[in-house]
């Protein structure tokens, strides 16, 4: 594994760590919560946005794609840390019935978020390797 994939594994595994602790922490800190967040889909939830950034961009071997995987692992790092940082905080501020449901939403728009800049990586990607290679012979008048 070279040096950016480690990168990414560890910015995952932060960021991984932080999604699933988060919602263990509240219910922890807020016993009165921990009925609305200790379901194991809201835990399963908290997977799917870091094994997918994973599983899209860590198999490539091409260098391109370990940075990619390291840019798209930080940021999502960065957004678990501006989104959990304050239930951290203070876990008693929020609460109530939905809190469950907030965090099924963080993790459907991360995972939309990841889809969404994953796209458009792989888009810049493939037009700059097109770019590198010249035009396609087949498109070549005769």
């Amino acid at each position: 594994m070279t040096h950016p994939k480690r990168y990414a594994v560890g910015l995952l595994l932060a960021g991984l760590v932080l999604g699933v602790g988060t919602p263990s922490y509240v219910a922890y800190a807020a016993p009165d919560l921990a009925g609305y967040l200790l379901h194991p889909a809201i835990f399963l939830g908290q997977l799917v946005p870091y094994m997918l950034c994973a599983g899209l961009w860590l198999p490539w071997r091409a260098p391109e794609a370990a940075t990619t995987a390291v840019i798209l692992s930080g940021l999502l790092l960065l957004a678990g840390a501006i989104i959990y940082g304050p239930m951290l905080w203070a876990p008693r501020a929020r609460g109530g019935d939905m809190i469950g449901l907030a965090f099924i939403a963080i993790s459907v728009g991360t995972t939309a978020g990841v889809s969404l800049a994953s796209g458009v990586a792989f888009l810049m990607l493939w037009l700059r390797r097109r770019a590198r290679h010249g035009r396609d012979p087949r498109q070549v008048a005769a």
